[in-house]
């Protein structure tokens, strides 16, 4: 927990992320892993397929540039790990004791920002696969809408998630002690 305390005081200092005195990151992260793997797994066959079509050519009689033809495959290949990999990182979710974030973004950014008191409704999903390797989609819903507002897509132990965010909702909702 000392890792996830440290990680999250370094999430506080964010620029886009606006606490107030006072307020504590209580849960921050991205979708799992898992929600790309079969698109990296895609991309790294591509490249595979690629290096293994150039070596086998240029044991053959074909013309020299027919032989880096392939070498397209392992460009697109990796194009795709990198693409994929920088959609996954730009995404993150975060829970604070007053609000919740969804920053989307790595050069441009676009923050989404819900604050708790606004919140009437959290539920979360899971298929079978998604229940099998623990993740899932955690939606936050606001006053007014039927909709969710705001889905946290594919998020590791989504349960917990919700947890969280559910025990956060409960303290917002205490009355504060001290008066005017």
């Amino acid at each position: 927990m000392t890792n996830a305390r440290s990680s999250y005081d370094e999430l506080a200092s964010a620029d886009w992320l606006h606490l107030t005195e006072g307020e504590r990151v209580r849960w921050a992260g991205r979708p799992s892993w898992l929600t790309i793997a079969v698109s990296v797994a895609a991309g790294v066959g591509v490249a595979l397929v690629g290096i293994v079509l150039t070596v086998w050519l240029s044991g053959t009689n074909v013309p020299s540039w027919l032989v880096y033809l392939p070498l397209a495959l392992v460009l697109v290949g990796a194009g795709r790990v990198c693409l994929t990999y920088l959609n996954w990182i730009r995404l993150l979710y975060v829970i604070t004791d007053e609000e919740i974030y969804v920053k989307r973004g790595l050069v441009s950014r676009d923050v989404t920002q819900i604050r708790l008191d606004r919140i009437q409704n959290t539920a979360y999903n899971q298929s079978v696969l998604q229940r099998l390797f623990s993740y899932g989609d955690v939606m936050i819903y606001t006053a007014g809408t039927s909709t969710e507002d705001v889905t946290f897509h594919g998020v590791p132990d989504p349960e917990r998630v919700k947890q969280t965010l559910t025990r956060l909702l409960s303290e917002s909702r205490v009355p504060r002690s001290g008066g005017l």
